[in-house]
């Protein structure tokens, strides 16, 4: 009896379900550092724009401090970024043996998954009297579709043509306003823990602005730089140690179920038949225009933009508004090396918030020494183009500047008879230091090239490159030729020097003044 009662007790409890695995939860960070890196795929000339996806990523570093009881534990870490690659979470200060992203977040999908089989309400809105009704649904379906539920049968809900939308009595348990990580370790002590989460995150960007003034001499450049942090992620993060960083990063592209036919199955065209292979609207009766239906079809359902409401007095929703954009510029952002890159550390916390751009001065350089220069290039050996203005220096200590200069927008200003004036915007690109830097301004029309014919051979002909001067002030004009494969440039009447595999004839013009340059151009015979 004893043996059978023992035995009898051990089934009972092995019968019973283990005690569940407890869970802390950690709400916000204690300290947040985040890294950005710019899109490779932007040019220089192109503006961050938050309306579109942002393509440059962030590497954000969360320090958090935690309660655990002894054993396995669940970590819910709140407020991670929308954008999170959880598959590069890296956890320090407790061994995770588990990683979980959690999406079921309080957005229009997880309602539709929420609700699906229960009651809501459906508002309509007449768009000739703007009369509103509503009426009791159950929602049917909220994957392949809205599909309702009233008293007068079936209905599928984004196809009416009326403006309409579901109302949902609650906001649902389990859904987060937050993105969640969840870690789960193996056995450990318990106490208290500071811990460390660092991840990679889509969805931010970064650019830099300069802004020069010319001396009225143009031979000295004051220049001023913003960097600016762009973030358009749904969580904002507070009081952060912000960084960028300059250069191109090499990274592997994120693929899924091979690209080409993934990209095929995500395109949709309303004209390329679909009606002929899948249902439309339903009921036909009951739908808007033609061009409005949406046909159903396994895994290519678009998205539901019909507008969402939840009957909840107390639910904030000031965590998804927009910042306006911020200028701090009272401390220089330090620049530091970080292997063939350049990294902007900014000394100060900030807040890079939610959908927003923020503004940081890191470079203040006055008195740059430089040269405005007008350059032409020759073309076809008897083509000069127009004189294009250009204010070169060299990013060099010894002559102001000397420090890393990434890739950017440049506008510069110079003041002429008491005014300041624009005297236009280009742009930069990665420059070390010890480069050459130019800044391509428009088109001059204050100085003129032209080219005059003298002599013509069998294959050969001798030209005169005319530059005419008609500013106030003495200037540095350049011609540019360059041989190709059908001419080839030589006999100056000066002296040219080689630079990058072409020849530069370089010359002091004075106000009001002229220029000349006789040369040879050798026709290339085919072989």
């Amino acid at each position: 009896m004893r043996l059978a009662g023992r035995l009898a007790l051990l089934l009972a409890f092995a019968g019973q379900p283990a005690a569940a695995q407890p869970v802390v939860h950690s709400a916000a960070p204690d300290s947040v550092e985040v890294t950005i890196y710019r899109d490779p795929g932007r040019s220089a000339d192109e503006l961050i724009d938050l309306e579109e996806p942002l393509g440059g990523y962030a590497l954000i570093t969360e320090t958090r401090t935690v309660e655990l009881p002894p054993g396995p534990v669940t970590i819910r870490f709140e407020g991670v970024a929308s954008g999170i690659q959880p598959e590069s979470a890296i956890v320090r200060g407790v061994d995770p043996a588990e990683k979980n992203q959690d999406r079921l977040l309080l957005s229009r999908r997880g309602l539709l998954d929420a609700f699906t089989g229960q009651r809501v309400i459906v508002r309509r809105t007449d768009p000739a009297t703007g009369r509103k009704t509503e009426e009791p649904a159950r929602l049917r379906s909220g994957t392949n579709g809205v599909v309702i539920e009233t008293a007068a049968g079936f209905e599928s809900l984004h196809c009416t043509y009326l403006n309409q939308a579901p109302i949902f009595p609650r906001v649902p348990a389990g859904l987060s306003a937050k993105p969640v990580l969840s870690v789960t370790t193996g056995e450990q002590p318990g106490g208290r823990r500071q811990v460390s989460l660092s991840y990679l995150t889509a969805n931010f960007d970064w650019q830099a602005n300069y802004v020069g003034e010319l001396s009225s001499d143009s031979r000295r450049l004051d220049l001023f730089a913003w960097v600016t942090l762009a973030s358009r992620d749904q969580i904002g993060l507070v009081r952060a140690q912000a960084n960028a960083v300059a250069g191109r990063v090499e990274r592997a592209r994120r693929a899924s179920r091979g690209d080409e036919e993934s990209e095929e199955e995500d395109e949709y065209d309303p004209d390329d038949g679909w009606e002929d292979k899948y249902s439309n609207c339903w009921p036909s009766g009951r739908t808007g225009p033609a061009y409005y239906q949406q046909p159903f079809a396994p895994d290519r359902i678009p998205e539901i933009e019909a507008p969402i409401a939840i009957r909840a007095d107390d639910y904030d929703d000031s965590g998804f508004n927009c910042d306006s954009c911020v200028l701090t510029g009272s401390r220089l952002a330090s620049q530091e090396a970080l292997g063939d890159l350049k990294l902007y550390r900014i000394p100060f916390p900030v807040t890079v918030a939610s959908h927003s751009q923020k503004q940081v001065a890191f470079l203040s350089r006055p008195r740059v020494k430089g040269e405005l220069v007008y350059r032409s290039e020759i073309e076809d050996g008897d083509e000069v183009g127009d004189p294009q203005l250009l204010f070169r220096f060299r990013n060099l200590r010894e002559d102001g500047l000397g420090q890393s200069l990434p890739t950017g927008q440049v506008t510069l200003f110079q003041t002429v008879g008491g005014r300041r004036l624009l005297l236009g915007e280009t742009t930069i690109e990665d420059k070390a230091v010890g480069e050459e830097v130019e800044l391509r301004l428009p088109e001059s029309e204050a100085v003129e090239a032209e080219i005059v014919d003298l002599e013509e051979g069998e294959d050969w002909s001798v030209h005169r490159l005319q530059v005419a001067n008609a500013n106030d002030f003495p200037i540095r004009f350049e011609a540019e030729f360059e041989d190709d494969s059908y001419h080839r440039y030589e006999r100056f009447g000066s002296r040219v020097r080689e630079e990058d595999r072409k020849k530069i004839w370089s010359v002091r013009v004075l106000a009001h003044g002229r220029a000349r340059l006789k040369y040879r151009k050798v026709d290339i015979q085919d072989e």
